[in-house]
């Protein structure tokens, strides 16, 4: 099985710059997380990415923490001023009902079924009476599509380490039977222009609006929130 810790250090180091193109998927998370805050939240990132999200929400005056299993990622935050732990979504070193929101995006499709389990349990206990989920799975991803062969062992795996498929009615089965309420379920696309420009703004409006019918040349996630 791929080595996903190996696999993060790189990105989260060499290729940190492969990040770039989450920051319209985070925002949207964000202002989803805004809009359910009316006091000052206690929210945990799991996976950490480039930081942004966690950067964003401190300058919106909250108290944010991060879970991510390289180390790389985390002395990355603590330049900005940022916590972290270093540690897994099955095991979050967290007390029992101490936060209001849990971001876990583009996480839970990396994950094997028993990771899967064990991680919603924790985000569950972790999470007060009332407490949010918010995040996002690629939606409908055909996992066959993704296969690759390591041409010096021979072995096959995905190639972003990706074990898990969600659609809308799977997605509501598995918060359901982890304990969650599911309050929203949405299909998005963001798309990621580095250089703005007309051409640019009318080709991520098209793309934004082609994704919410799930087709999957625009590669769109399913944003999801669950309350506890």
């Amino acid at each position: 099985m791929m080595d996903q810790k190996r696999l993060w250090d790189y990105y989260q180091g060499e290729g940190v710059s492969s990040f770039d193109g989450s920051i319209g998927r985070l925002s949207a998370l964000l202002k989803l997380a805004t809009d359910l805050s009316e006091y000052r939240p206690r929210v945990l990132n799991i996976g950490t990415g480039n930081g942004w999200l966690e950067q964003a929400c401190k300058t919106q005056g909250w108290d944010v923490t991060s879970l991510d299993p390289s180390q790389i990622a985390l002395a990355n935050l603590a330049r900005h001023g940022i916590a972290g732990t270093v540690g897994f979504i099955e095991a979050i070193p967290l007390p029992d009902s101490t936060l209001d929101i849990v971001f876990c995006s583009e996480v839970l499709e990396h994950l094997t079924n028993s990771q899967l389990w064990a991680g919603l349990r924790e985000i569950r206990r972790t999470l007060r009476q009332g407490g949010y989920l918010i995040g996002s799975v690629p939606f409908q991803e055909n996992l066959s599509n993704g296969l690759t062969v390591c041409p010096h062992c021979g072995e096959r795996f995905h190639r972003w380490g990706h074990h898990q498929s969600f659609d809308r009615t799977r997605m509501q089965k598995v918060l359901s039977e982890a304990g969650f309420t599911s309050t929203k379920m949405l299909i998005r696309a963001f798309p990621y222009f580095p250089k703005p420009s007309l051409t640019s703004r009318l080709s991520s409006l098209i793309v934004s609006t082609v994704g919410r019918f799930g087709f999957q040349s625009t590669f769109p996630s399913l944003v999801f929130i669950g309350r506890r």
